[in-house]
This record gives C-alpha cells, structure tokens and sequence, in this order.
C-alpha cells in the first residue's frame, strides 16, 4: 500500500498507535518502517511509546490519548475566552488515574459530567461546560487565576451540579465564590453544607 495512501487514512484520527498502521498495512515490520520513514521527514509527531499523530495541537489529541476524559479548568475556560491567563498545559478530567503526557495533565475525578462534544479543528472534542470547568479548577489552581470567570456563567447550572455532587467541601468553595461575585445561593445550596471549617 502507497506511502500516501496510508497517510490519508491515518490523518482522518487525531491520535494513532503502531496498531492501527500495523492494521493497514497487514504487516508489523512494514508498519514501523513507515512510521519509522514518516518521523524522519517531520510528517508525523511522537507522543508517547508506539503512539504519534499528524496534528502538532496538544489540545485536540489530548482527549484521544486517555479515553474517557475532557477537557477542563482552566483551560476550557482559556478556551471559552473566560479568564486571560493562558495556561500553558491543557488540563483534562478522566475517570483513570492522574497522569501526565508531555504538556497534558490528566487529573482522576469522580464527577464525570458536565462537559459535552464540540467540533474543533476539524475534529470532536470532549470539553467540561464553563461551569463544571470552575468546579473542577477548585483544589487545582489558587482562586484568582479563575475568579474572573465568575461574570459570564449560568448560575443555575452550577448549583445543578453542586447538588449532583453533594460534596460539602465543594460546595461551600463554590459557594462562597458565588455569593462573592454577587449570587445570593446559600438557601439553594444550604441542605448540602456542613458545618466544618475548611480554609
């Protein structure tokens, strides 16, 4: 099979492994030749062991790397155009443990929602809703390199998700935040609040 036949083919998914050219092509050794030949000529990036792309966008495969996962914090709400400090990693939420691949950190979580399919570059990517976004930026970065993301949110869909997580810690961040850039939720949000101090 032609050298750009099997590049077409390839190109159509972000993120491909030695299998799937070795599914292609029928052959293992003829699989890592081309690979071999298509990372010599700068035609294809190595992400990991076995694992490459055509696309130098860490933002689009990062979801295709760890399956499940979307991204999230502050970089969909970077995305979003909601905070002006660009980070410099992307940061994605996944079910699986926390891992880190080149500029892509992976986080586990065990709020998996709130997030939804969107075309980008061509491609589905998976990214929280601005509002999970927040949540999962709490724990993870200081308050104020998202705060300012507090001024264009649905404050209904965060108390949605507050009360899915039920977590009181969470809840009274959050919380606080809000009633901070001036909601008035804690008759919402009080049933899920405990009285111990966190800082």
């Amino acid at each position: 099979m032609y050298e750009l036949e099997v590049s077409e083919k390839l190109s159509k998914i972000p993120v491909f492994s030695l299998g799937d050219v070795n599914q292609i092509i029928n052959n293992r050794n003829y699989a890592k030749e081309f690979i071999k030949r298509m990372y010599k000529k700068n035609k294809i990036f190595k992400i990991k062991k076995n694992v490459y792309s055509f696309y130098d966008d860490e933002f689009l495969i990062s979801t295709y790397l760890n399956k499940p996962s979307y991204i999230s914090s502050v970089s969909a709400l970077s995305h979003y155009g909601l905070i002006t400090q660009l980070p410099n990693k992307i940061f994605c939420a996944t079910l699986k443990r926390s891992e880190k691949i080149n500029n892509i950190n992976f986080f586990h979580t065990n709020y998996f929602f709130g997030f939804k399919k969107e075309e980008y570059a061509g491609f589905n990517i998976f990214i929280a809703e601005p509002e999970k976004a927040i949540i999962d930026s709490i724990g993870l970065f200081p308050v104020s390199v998202f705060e300012e993301s507090f001024e264009e949110i649905n404050v209904n869909k965060v108390l949605e998700y507050l009360k899915k997580i039920k977590k009181s810690n969470i809840v009274k961040r959050v919380g606080y935040l809000l009633e901070k850039n001036g909601f008035d939720v804690y008759d919402k949000l009080k049933e899920n609040i405990n009285y111990k101090y966190i800082f």
